[in-house]
C-alpha cells in the first residue's frame, strides 16, 4: 500500500478510462476485527460471508498491523482499501488496472507536451525577463524553469513533513545560500536523493533574493492580490501550466519527458564501432541516477516502453542513421519529439 500523491481530479479521470468505479473511502465500505489470529470482515454491521469477496480482500493483503482499514465493496473500485500505519499514515492499494492506465498515460501525451515546450519556455522567459517581483506568475514561473533545467520534484507536503524530504514547492530558507554571483540549493529529495543544485540565471537569482527577504521559513512564496503572503503549491503549478497550455500537464510529465529525451539521445549517440560491454543497461543507470531512482523503477516508470522495444529490436539505431542529416541539426527535446511522431506513424 502506497500514500496518495494523486490529486482526485487525476484519480477520477484515470478511472474512467480504466472503466472503473471512481471510490472514496468515505462511502460506506467492508471493515475488519481482529478475533485471535484473524480478522472478522463485516459488512453493513453483519460479518462478510461472501468467499469471492473474502479471497478479494486476501489479495489485498492489507497488513495486520494497519488501524482504521476501510476495504472497497466493489470489486471494481479503484481504490481497493485505505488504512493507517504505525506512524498513522493515511496508506492506499489501488485497482491494479488503475495503476495500469495511469502509467500509460504519462506516455500518450507526450507528443503534445513536446509540442507545447516551446510555448511554456516562451511564457516562461517573458514572465523571467520583467523586473523581480513577488507576484504569483513570476514565481511559479521561476519553479517552472527549474522543473525543466534540473528535472527536480515539485515537491510534496507529505513528504516534506513525513519523510523530510523535498521538492521545489516545499523548500525552506534553509536550503538556500545565496552568494554573490550565483545561488545554491541543497537538500535532501525524495528516495534520499541528495540536491546540490548551482543557480548562476540572473533573473532567477533576483526572485530568489526577494523571496528569501520576506517573512516565513518556507521559500517560494507570492504576495496575492489581497496583499497576503501565499506558499506555492504543487496543485497551484499544475494549474498554471494547464492555463498556459490548455491541457492538463503537471509539473511530473516533465520528469517524464527529461527521462525518455536522456535514454533516447544517449541511446542514439552509442558509438557503433566502439560500443560499451551493454550500453542499453549503462544508459538505464545513468538516467536512473540523474532520475533519483533505481534503475527497475526508472524503466518501468519513467522511460517509454517503445524507446526499450526498439532498442532491443535494433530499429532504434536504424531510425537515428536514417535521420542522422536531421538529428544533427536538431536539439535533444526536438530529436525526441521526432521519434514520438515517427514511433506514432509505425505503430498505428
Amino acid at each position: 500500500m502506497t500514500e496518495s500523491l494523486y490529486s482526485m481530479e487525476e484519480c477520477e479521470r484515470v478511472a474512467r478510462l480504466a472503466s472503473l468505479r471512481y471510490v472514496k473511502d468515505t462511502m460506506p465500505g467492508i471493515t475488519r476485527q481482529k478475533q485471535g489470529d484473524e480478522f472478522i470482515y463485516f459488512q453493513d454491521g453483519k460479518p462478510l460471508s461472501d468467499e469471492n469477496v473474502l479471497a478479494r480482500i486476501k489479495k489485498l493483503a492489507i497488513p495486520p498491523a494497519y488501524q482504521d482499514v476501510w476495504i472497497c465493496p466493489y470489486e471494481n473500485g479503484h481504490i481497493q482499501a485505505t488504512g493507517r500505519d504505525k506512524n498513522n499514515r493515511k496508506q492506499y492499494r489501488y485497482h491494479p488496472l488503475w495503476f495500469k492506465v495511469r502509467n500509460q498515460q504519462k506516455f500518450t501525451t507526450m507528443i503534445e507536451f513536446g509540442q507545447s515546450l516551446p510555448l511554456i519556455k516562451r511564457h516562461i522567459n517573458r514572465e523571467l525577463n520583467k523586473p523581480a517581483q513577488l507576484n504569483r506568475a513570476q514565481v511559479i514561473c521561476a519553479i517552472i524553469y527549474l522543473l525543466y533545467h534540473f528535472n527536480v520534484r515539485v515537491g510534496n507536503t507529505v513528504y516534506a513533513r513525513q519523510n523530510k524530504s523535498y521538492g521545489l514547492t516545499t523548500l525552506r530558507k534553509k536550503h538556500l545560500s545565496l552568494k554573490r554571483n550565483k545561488a545554491i540549493l541543497n537538500f535532501r529529495g525524495k528516495n534520499a536523493k541528495l540536491w546540490n543544485i548551482i543557480l548562476s540565471d540572473k533573473r532567477i537569482l533576483k526572485i530568489l533574493k526577494k523571496c528569501e527577504e520576506i517573512s516565513g521559513y518556507e521559500l517560494f512564496k507570492y504576495v496575492d492580490e489581497n496583499n497576503s503572503l501565499t506558499v506555492v503549491t504543487s496543485q497551484e503549478v499544475n494549474f498554471y501550466l494547464k492555463n498556459i497550455t490548455n491541457y492538463p500537464f503537471t509539473a511530473k510529465d516533465f520528469r517524464t519527458w527529461i527521462a525518455c529525451r536522456e535514454t533516447l539521445c544517449r541511446l542514439i549517440r552509442c558509438n557503433h564501432g566502439e560500443e560499451a560491454a551493454d550500453p542499453f543497461n549503462d544508459t538505464i543507470k545513468q538516467v536512473s541516477k540523474l532520475m533519483g531512482h533505481t534503475p527497475a523503477i526508472c524503466q518501468k516508470n519513467y522511460i517509454h516502453p517503445d524507446i526499450i522495444l526498439s532498442w532491443k529490436a535494433d530499429s532504434l539505431r536504424d531510425w537515428a542513421d536514417k535521420n542522422r542529416d536531421k538529428i544533427a541539426r536538431l536539439t535533444d527535446d526536438k530529436i525526441l519529439l521526432l521519434w514520438l511522431k515517427s514511433n506514432k506513424k509505425r505503430t498505428k
